[in-house]
Formats: C-alpha cells, sequence, structure tokens
C-alpha cells in the first residue's frame, strides 16, 4: 500500500473561498470532520484554516462580529500540499516531516483536488482502507458487491438469472391471480376471468372494476411471492455487508448480523415508488393516481422505502446467505486493497453495475411474451 497512489484515498472536499465568512468556515470545518480547510480563489489554493486558527480569534472580543470577517482576514498562507502523483508512503514522510494532519492534494498545474488526512493515510498503511461506498445485489447465486470500479461476489451469471428470477415471479404472480380469477368467475358467477383474458376495454363500470381489482392484484401477490423468495435473504444480507464495509465493522456472522437489514441508497426505493403508482394507476384515474403518488412520496418518501425494504424485499438472511455476503465482502475489501488506485470508466462502470446483466436476464424472459398473449390477451 505504501506505493498506491494518494489518488485511492483522495477527499473529495469543498474548499473555502476568500470570501467566504469566519462563521461559514466554522460549519463547513464542523461538517467536513476535518481539523482544517484549504481555501482556494480560482483553482488554486491562497491558503488553509485550521480549527486552531478559527477558535482563537472567536474566542477573543465579539465572536458574532467577527464570525462575519471573511476568511481571509485569518487564514495562513503557508500551504503544505502533495501533488496527485505522490504515493501514500510519500504523503506519510511529507505528513511526519511538516507535522500535518492533513495535505490538500494538487494536479500538475497547481489546480486543487481535494485533501488526504493522517487517518486516511494510516488506515490504507495498516491495509485496512475501505472503499466510502459500496453498492451491491441480491442474485439467486448468492450476494454480488462493488465499489464501481472492483467487484466481487456471484458473477455476470448470477446477475443475469437475478433478471431471469425477476421475470419468472412476475410470470407466477400473473397465473395464480388468473387462477383465482377463474375459480372466482366459476364459484360467483361474475365474470373475473372472462374480463381478465378479453383483449377489450370495458365499458360497463361493473366490467371495468372487476379488471381493475384483478390486474390490480398482480402487484400485491408479486410483491408476497418476493418476500417469500430467496432472494429476499440475499438482498438482505448484502444490506448487511455493504452497512458493515461503510462502518468499518469486522466481516464476521456476529457483526454482520448485527446490522440493519434497510440501506437508504437501496434501489428499492425506486421500486416502491414505481409500484405505488402502478397500483394507484390501477384503482384510480392516471390523473388521480399521480396526484396521491406524488403527495404520499413527497411526504414519506423514506418511511416508504424503508418499510418497503424492511416488510417485502429483504428478510432475515440465513446462515448460508449471510456467509455468501461476507464471503462476496472479504473478496472485494482485498480486491481494492490490492489496487485502490484502479479505475474505470465508460461502459465497464455500468456493466460493473450490474444492471446490465440484470436487464439482460429480464429480456430474455420476455421472449415468453407472444406465447402467454395467446393465453391470456389481456393482460399482455
Amino acid at each position: 500500500m505504501r506505493d498506491a497512489p494518494i489518488l485511492s484515498i483522495i477527499r473529495r472536499i469543498m474548499p473555502l473561498s476568500p470570501a467566504d465568512t469566519i462563521g461559514r468556515a466554522a460549519e463547513l470545518l464542523r461538517t467536513s470532520g476535518l481539523s482544517m480547510l484549504p481555501v482556494v480563489s480560482n483553482g488554486l489554493i491562497v491558503g488553509v484554516l485550521s480549527i486552531s486558527q478559527l477558535l482563537e480569534v472567536l474566542s477573543e472580543g465579539n465572536a458574532k462580529e467577527t464570525a462575519e470577517h471573511p476568511v481571509s482576514t485569518i487564514m495562513s498562507q503557508k500551504v503544505i500540499c502533495a501533488n496527485r502523483y505522490m504515493s501514500i508512503g510519500q504523503a506519510s514522510e511529507v505528513m511526519r516531516e511538516h507535522g500535518v494532519e492533513a495535505l490538500p492534494i494538487l494536479d500538475e498545474h497547481g489546480i486543487y483536488l481535494g485533501v488526504i488526512t493522517a487517518s486516511d493515510v494510516a488506515s490504507a498503511l495498516s491495509l485496512s482502507i475501505r472503499p466510502p461506498t459500496v453498492a451491491g445485489m441480491a442474485t439467486p447465486l448468492g450476494v454480488y458487491l462493488t465499489t464501481g470500479h472492483v467487484r466481487a461476489g456471484a458473477g455476470d451469471i448470477g446477475l443475469f438469472l437475478s433478471g431471469v428470477s425477476l421475470m419468472l415471479l412476475n410470470y407466477l404472480a400473473i397465473g395464480i391471480v388468473s387462477v383465482f380469477a377463474w375459480l372466482l368467475e366459476k364459484t360467483s358467477g361474475l365474470p373475473f376471468w372472462s374480463v381478465l383474458v378479453s383483449p377489450v376495454p370495458q365499458t360497463t363500470p361493473l366490467m371495468a372494476m372487476l379488471k381493475s381489482i384483478v390486474v390490480g392484484s398482480f402487484a400485491p401477490v408479486f410483491l408476497i411471492l418476493l418476500r417469500l423468495a430467496p432472494l429476499s435473504g440475499y438482498h438482505a444480507a448484502e444490506h448487511q455487508v455493504v452497512h458493515a464495509i461503510e462502518n468499518g465493522e469486522a466481516l464476521t456472522p456476529e457483526h454482520v448480523q448485527a446490522q440493519p437489514r434497510v440501506h437508504p441508497r437501496c434501489g428499492t426505493n425506486i421500486v416502491a415508488a414505481a409500484t405505488l403508482f402502478l397500483i394507484l394507476g390501477k384503482l384510480f384515474s392516471i390523473e388521480v393516481a399521480t396526484i396521491i403518488a406524488v403527495l404520499i412520496l413527497v411526504t414519506s418518501w423514506k418511511v416508504i422505502g424503508s418499510y418497503f425494504q424492511y416488510y417485502v424485499t429483504t428478510k432475515p438472511p440465513t446462515e448460508k446467505q449471510l456467509a455468501s455476503g461476507i464471503r462476496a465482502g472479504k473478496e472485494l475489501l482485498e480486491r481494492y486493497r490490492s489496487n485502490p488506485g484502479y479505475y474505470v470508466t465508460g461502459w465497464r462502470r455500468i456493466w460493473n453495475t450490474g444492471m446490465p446483466q440484470v436487464m439482460l436476464g429480464v429480456a430474455a424472459v420476455t421472449t415468453l411474451d407472444p406465447l402467454l398473449h395467446e393465453i391470456l390477451p389481456g393482460v399482455f
């Protein structure tokens, strides 16, 4: 790790400008968690401001008045920087030589890029460095994890099978609802099955209502099947491992199992919004459904997404599922630490998200639609 580039541990911290007030600087230092911030003008560093400098000026005289003064009046113009081509080992030596806990990083033209801290350097040198964010997916073959640049766990086949599994669950939900519609028509005499298979739009209020009830049942049944499927257990294991990595926890069953099943960046939040809209769209007109969905999502977006994850798309993982997530997490960390400066862009980065493989799986199964159209022309 000593020879790894410092860009692998850089923090893209927003700098101060000379015109920023001392009060704003105090708030930015608090939110950044750093002991100093660079002061930048037109991309070039013109000074630095530390917490000790702030405390010194704010503890003298009228602090409220002092807080309105510009940063340029108290910043230090003596700045110790590092260039982007330095290694982590070289940056460590610069920090020790000058007794600083943070270094602004500049490119070859002297333009400010970000900051590295002593804690980041120490973590890298001790081989305990971790990626700041991790994404992942659940697959029938186990947990898939990625930093966007490196990936681990279930491979492309597993991701492809995720798309296949989701579509098969969708078809199974349609099949279950269709069977119940046929049984209800046989027992009650109401044309549940007839309106479902009819490709002609229903004109009478009763027939339209019956079709809305039947078609509106597809999504809830699909979600129930998803909750029962192994995918939801792998999904929970993925979230718990991601939490453990991002929180610096050890990747052991005890520590990982203690992590929450809900993750704020999960794509399930988008699925929840789409599902809510689809259900409302079956019960009301598109205009009314849109208004209701927007009102609910604006006021309760995170709450809905969290409940949706907890009760629908995840469930307590089995030992096997948790072990799959831990293996993927350890593999990801090993690959990341062996070359933290490795970056990919363009198509490769998109491929690493796993979404193209999942969509290919979905597309492969949708080739069955023409056949299913012959059976349920009112649905497909």
